[in-house]
């Protein structure tokens, strides 16, 4: 089993979203997700939310990291065999690199 680096690529905040479907009050405190592009999360072993990692983002992204983590393959992704999906929350979505690794504190490239 290979070490999983999930690597936070991009994040967007749709006020024009968030104006148009979240009620007044709603919509005046809504804000960016806490993430931030560069923020790296590692999993090691058991395949499980890492600290600091959104719930819900994780629910969105296990699927991939489970398969990273057992060496699954995906022809023609750059760098070899990683996924860039993201959480699916339509007001504010964090788009996820995830990795294989061979040793869990490697930098991204």
């Amino acid at each position: 089993m290979k070490d999983v680096r999930i690597s936070i690529i991009k994040k967007d905040f749709s006020r024009e979203l968030i104006d148009k479907h979240m009620s007044p009050e709603r919509a005046a405190t809504a804000r960016p997700c806490v993430m931030n592009v560069g923020d790296v999360f590692h999993v090691s072993g058991t395949v499980m939310c890492p600290e600091g990692l959104c719930p819900w983002a994780w629910h969105d992204i296990e699927s991939f990291v489970r398969i990273a983590a057992f060496e699954g393959t995906l022809a023609g992704s750059v760098p070899e065999n990683s996924w860039v999906r993201c959480c699916t929350d339509a007001f504010r979505p964090v788009t996820f690199l995830i990795e294989p690794v061979d040793h869990p504190q490697e930098s991204p490239e």
